[in-house]
């Protein structure tokens, strides 16, 4: 799902786009959609009674990656042929299951995750490099008029984060925190 339309980008310029550039914003917003669930590590659209994998270890602890860990409700667990997993309890970013997993096995975990309202800064952040992505010229790094002067950039691709948008971003971005101990033996 894409944080802003073709349309509110091209409000924010202040212009009608022609047909071509309409493509090339509407590629920017995807581009500039998968960068921000990147450097975030979340899965911000929400998800309503779909599936992801995992692989087990030894243990009674199977930790959920943190794309998954917003606004995220289990309804079920089973491995991966099938057979339904009793016994579970959803604690703080993972599962416990006593006796403890098959190490190794793939488990399919069922349940709904992500932002019901997306946070608006990512609205905010994705117009504005889209914009800026628009108004750059793919391997000029710099220009100028007065006595002309042109500066070509290594790079082709003017497609990367801004440091403003990573900072608009951070509160939603992965921090230092700390991390459970668990003794081997499951409680």
């Amino acid at each position: 799902m894409a944080f802003v339309t073709v349309e509110e980008v091209a409000t924010r310029l202040g212009w009608p786009l022609t047909p071509e550039e309409e493509a090339r914003v509407q590629a920017f917003i995807d581009d500039c959609t998968v960068l921000i669930e990147d450097y975030c590590g979340k899965d911000f659209e929400r998800r309503e009674n779909e599936s992801f994998q995992l692989v087990t270890d030894v243990g009674c602890w199977l930790s959920i990656p943190r794309r998954f860990l917003p606004y995220l409700t289990v309804t079920s667990v089973a491995y991966e042929d099938g057979v339904s997993l009793e016994g579970w309890e959803f604690s703080s970013g993972g599962l416990y299951l006593y006796p403890g997993w098959l190490p190794g096995r793939l488990v399919t975990i069922t349940g709904s995750w992500g932002y019901t309202t997306l946070p608006a800064v990512l609205k905010t952040a994705t117009a504005a490099e889209v914009i800026r992505w628009m108004a750059q010229t793919p391997g000029l790094a710099m220009e100028r008029t007065g006595e002309r002067e042109v500066q070509f950039a290594t790079a082709s691709s003017p497609q990367s984060l801004s440091e403003a948008a990573k900072q608009a971003l951070r509160r939603y971005r992965p921090s230092a925190g700390t991390i459970t101990l668990r003794r081997e033996g499951c409680r």
